[in-house]
């Protein structure tokens, strides 16, 4: 489930979503809230733009930035400084399959970003591994 309006940023609709077991997709826009509560059995992240929705690319920091919070939720933990509607919940920590989806085509930056996302999260989590 996609939110694009403050009116969904509610205790109640977190918790509903994880009684459904429906994912509160995390998007990352300056348009809608971003919110990295977990409800579901895996995380689904849409990446709109981190600027200029639809148009805008990632930045290295931006970058490095996504691939530890990928890889805090593929290990069960939570990012740093997450996001989030309700605390912490010790139910919700566990490994995940973590989704990321960027949609920031119009100039044709999302395959360049997800090509680098990819590899920033394989190399935090085979560091990981050691």
């Amino acid at each position: 489930m996609e939110i694009r309006h403050q009116s969904f940023v509610t205790p109640e609709f977190i918790e509903l979503l994880r009684r459904c077991n429906v994912a509160l997709v995390c998007a990352d826009t300056v348009d809608w809230p971003r919110l990295m509560d977990v409800t579901a059995d895996f995380v689904y992240c849409r990446l709109h733009g981190s600027e200029e929705l639809y148009v805008s690319g990632y930045d290295d920091q931006s970058l490095d930035s996504w691939a530890e919070r990928v890889a805090a939720w593929a290990r069960g933990r939570e990012p740093a400084a997450a996001e989030r509607v309700i605390a912490s919940d010790n139910a919700q920590k566990r490994p995940r399959e973590v989704f990321v989806y960027f949609d920031n085509d119009v100039k044709v930056r999302a395959p360049v970003d997800a090509k680098n996302l990819k590899a920033r999260v394989e190399k935090l989590l085979s560091h990981a591994e050691k």
